[in-house]
Formats: C-alpha cells, structure tokens, sequence
C-alpha cells in the first residue's frame, strides 16, 4: 500500500485528478443529489488554497487525505478512500499521516469534515468523538419562487462580484464578525475576520477562476447590517453559499432572507447554466435553517464533524 505526500501547488494533473476521481466516486453517498464538482474545479480548489493557512494533501492508491490548517484549534481534514478500496487499512494509514503532521505543526485538534455514519464510525476506531453535526440543504435553483426581497426603510441591497470594494472593506470585516456567535462547535476556535483573510480569499478565488459574489444589506450610512456569500464557476450548474450572517444589533428585521433572496435571484440572472446551489448549517442552527428552507432549500444529508484531540 503506497501513500505519497504530494504538493498541490506543483504536482502534476494526473495526482489531482486522481484525487478528484475517489471525491466523485463517494460524492452519491455523501450527499445524495448533488453532483460533485468538476474535473478543473476540483483542480483549481487544491492548486490555489488562500495563504493564510497551511494545507497538506496525501494520495494513496484509491484514497487522499487533506489537511488544513487554520490555527491550533481549526485545523480540519477531509479523507476519503473509493468504496472498492475499503477495509485495507488505506484509511487507516492516511489518517496517521494527517495526524502526524498536525502533531508536528503544533494543533491540538484534529475535525474530520464532513463524515457519513460509516465515517464517523472509523473515526471513532481512532479516538475521535462525534463533534457538530452540520445539515446539507440544497435549492433546486431554476424551479424555486424568489419573491423580491422586503427591506426596512434606510436599508438597500449591493451584491459585489470578485472584490469587496476597498471603501467598503472595513464595514464588510466589522459585520463578518457576526459569525463570531454563529451556532458552532465550542472546541473549533475560527480566526478572527480580517481585511487580510477577505483579500486572501478573493486572491485564492481568482486564481481558481471562481467568483465570488456578496450580497449586504447596506444602511443610508454605510453601516452593514447583514451578509451572504456565494461562489459559482462560469458555466458550472452547481453553486455554493458559504457564510451568511447578520450584526446583533439588527437581527429580526429580516436583513438576512433579504440578502439571500437578493443574491440568488441575480445568481440565476446572471448564470443561467446553475441548477443547484448548495449550503451548510450547523444542525443546532435553527433560525438559518428556517430561513434556508423558506427561500426553497430542502436538506439532503447530515454529517458529523468527527473531532479528535490530539
């Protein structure tokens, strides 16, 4: 059984690509319904991680471990082995290599992101305890009904696409720190938002050709109240939200179905090719999920954040 470790940045298609053959081949079991990535996406996503945190990859013959480091309490791996090559002990010799390497580089815990029950199930072999659970909801995009979004007076809609504007940056940074008190895992200690963080990941977007789109409900003096973030490859049928939140201060005026609504509809005006757009919530995370679930997502899967302390 032969395990490599392999630099993303600089190996060659063929190891990435083989990485990206086990994803699809577990993808239906993971999240039934959603079709993975592609071949390029796949690519670009382990090519061009953002500089402000560490990622190592291994590759075995019919399964891959990514480790990425955050901090020494976000650091988080994704291990996968093909369904035909199971029960060998690949898994098993992946995950020490992933473990080891967290040792060494100073994390004290290990999140296994985002494990089936048979994966938490191996998880647990190794020590790990079941951590959150996350839901996986996904928007059947061209049949959904997106109603124009309702403000309260003073408020207005902006989406940006690639940057957030230098003018509006730190307002930006001031309402990403909602998600500080975002229903979570009290052992996953996430940085804290940052202009170098947004850049960072604007950089890395570009680089995977990957857009980024924000949606913020912006008041008359250029307060951010509200935030949702989108990502979607030209031509691509699938898109992904990833954060949304909203500032203490103006919770319960509906800012953040708003900025949801708001960033889908002119997602599906502006890329007609996207069929579904995925998302992921934290299971304790009722008020998001209940507003997910009013624009049109339904839940397709829920998977455990496997956490091992090291």
């Amino acid at each position: 059984m032969h395990v490599r470790e392999l630099d993303a940045r600089t190996a060659p298609d063929a190891d990435l690509l083989a990485i990206h053959a086990i994803e699809q081949a577990c993808i239906p079991e993971i999240v039934p319904g959603e079709p993975g990535r592609s071949a390029d996406e796949a690519i670009a996503f382990m090519r061009f991680q953002p500089d402000t945190h560490e990622s190592y990859n291994w590759l075995g013959d019919g399964g891959f471990a990514s480790l990425y480091i955050h901090g020494s309490k976000a650091t988080f791996l994704h291990l996968l082995v093909h369904p035909e090559e199971r029960r060998a002990g690949l898994g098993a010799e992946l995950l020490e290599r992933a473990v080891a390497r967290a040792r060494e580089r100073g994390c004290e815990v290990l999140h296994g992101h985002y494990a089936t029950p048979a994966g938490a199930a191996f998880a647990a072999r190794f020590g790990a305890v079941d951590g959150q659970r996350e839901v996986r909801s996904l928007l059947r995009l061209s049949s959904a009904e997106m109603p124009l979004p309702n403000l309260p007076a003073g408020w207005h809609l902006v989406t940006w696409l690639i940057r957030v504007p230098d003018e509006h940056l730190g307002a930006f940074v001031r309402a990403r720190a909602a998600m500080d008190d975002a229903p979570g895992s009290e052992e996953i200690d996430y940085p804290t938002a940052s202009a170098e963080r947004v850049r960072a990941s604007e950089d890395s977007l570009i680089e995977r050709a990957r857009e980024m789109r924000v949606t913020v409900a912006m008041r008359d003096d250029g307060e951010i109240g509200a935030f949702t973030e989108l990502r979607v490859t030209r031509g691509a049928i699938v898109a992904v939200t990833d954060d949304t939140g909203t500032v203490a201060a103006h919770r319960g005026h509906g800012l953040a179905r708003a900025v949801k609504l708001e960033s889908l509809r002119r997602l599906h005006a502006d890329h007609p090719a996207v069929e579904i757009v995925a998302t992921m919530n934290a299971e304790e995370n009722a008020v998001m999920r209940h507003i997910n679930e009013s624009v049109g997502f339904r839940p397709a899967a829920t998977l455990t954040t496997a956490t091992l302390t090291l």
